[in-house]
């Protein structure tokens, strides 16, 4: 069971290992780099779609500045996906708690602002 350990300004840890870059950590210990990009859109989303998640957490980055494009809710509403905004350092902490309730999350954490 993947546990995200901290997340500070250009840095997560996961299980211990120092990332310098945007990720995705799927609930089944799958650890990818993300494309650092300031918006999380339909696209990515419909990529996320195939681990079949019921949420994801989207770490907004230190300052929240990620955006998320609308059509992100209305097709994760469709899938019955909840959608779980927040800053990157609280969605370290949501995604660790949704582990520990057994859900099939995925975090998307955006590194920097």
């Amino acid at each position: 069971m993947p546990r995200i350990d901290n997340a500070f300004f250009g840095n997560i840890l996961v299980d211990g290992r120092k990332y310098e870059t945007d990720l995705h950590v799927h609930w089944d210990g799958e650890v990818k780099e993300r494309k650092r990009t300031h918006v999380f859109d339909k696209a990515e989303l419909n990529e996320l779609l195939l681990k079949d998640p019921e949420v994801i957490v989207v770490g907004t980055g230190n300052s929240g500045l990620l955006q998320i494009d609308p059509a992100v809710h209305s097709t994760a509403s469709l899938h019955g996906i909840e959608i779980v905004a927040v800053r990157t350092p609280e969605a370290a902490q949501r995604f660790n708690a949704l582990m520990r309730m057994r859900k099939r999350v995925i975090a998307v954490m955006h590194a920097t602002c």
